[in-house]
C-alpha cells in the first residue's frame, strides 16, 4: 500500500508540473466529454494506466493529480474530471464533511481520506462500488 501511495504521489507531482503547460484540455476535456472517435490523437501524456491498474487521468481540480481506480480503463477519464470537478466546485460552499455530487445522473460521495501517510480526496460512485477518483497533490 504505501508502495501504492508513493507511486500515485510521484504521478501526482509529475501531473502538477506539466498541468502549468497543458492543463486547459483536461479541464476542456471534462466539460465537453470525450472527443470524437475521428479526432487526431492527442499530444497529452493522459490518461495513462499505472502499474497497479490505476487510471491517471492528469491534473483536475486546483491541479490536484486525478486518479481513477475503475474497470472502465482510460475511457473513464472524462468522467472522471467532471467528478472531481463538480466536487471542487461544491467544497467551496461546504468547507468540510463528505459532499455528494451528482454526474450523468450517477450519485458520488466525496471527501477527505485518512492515507499512510498522506491524506487524500475521493469521490466513490453510489451505483458501482469498484468505481471510486482521487485527487492527489
Amino acid at each position: 500500500m504505501r508502495r501504492t501511495v508513493a507511486t500515485l504521489a510521484l504521478a501526482g507531482a509529475v501531473a502538477l508540473s506539466l498541468a502549468a503547460c497543458n492543463s486547459a484540455p483536461a479541464t476542456k476535456q471534462a466539460i465537453q466529454g470525450p472527443p470524437p472517435s475521428s479526432a487526431a490523437p492527442s499530444d497529452n501524456a493522459y490518461p495513462t494506466v499505472t502499474s497497479d491498474g490505476a487510471v491517471d487521468c492528469g491534473p483536475g481540480v486546483n491541479g490536484l493529480a486525478v486518479v481513477a481506480l475503475t474497470t472502465k480503463g482510460t475511457d473513464f477519464c472524462p468522467t472522471a474530471l467532471a467528478v472531481t470537478n463538480a466536487y471542487g466546485d461544491a467544497r467551496k460552499a461546504q468547507p468540510k464533511g463528505d459532499i455528494p455530487v451528482t454526474v450523468n445522473n450517477i450519485r458520488w460521495v466525496c471527501g477527505e481520506r485518512q492515507g499512510t501517510p498522506n491524506s487524500y480526496q475521493e469521490c466513490a460512485s453510489q451505483n458501482e462500488s469498484a468505481e471510486k477518483v482521487r485527487l492527489y497533490s
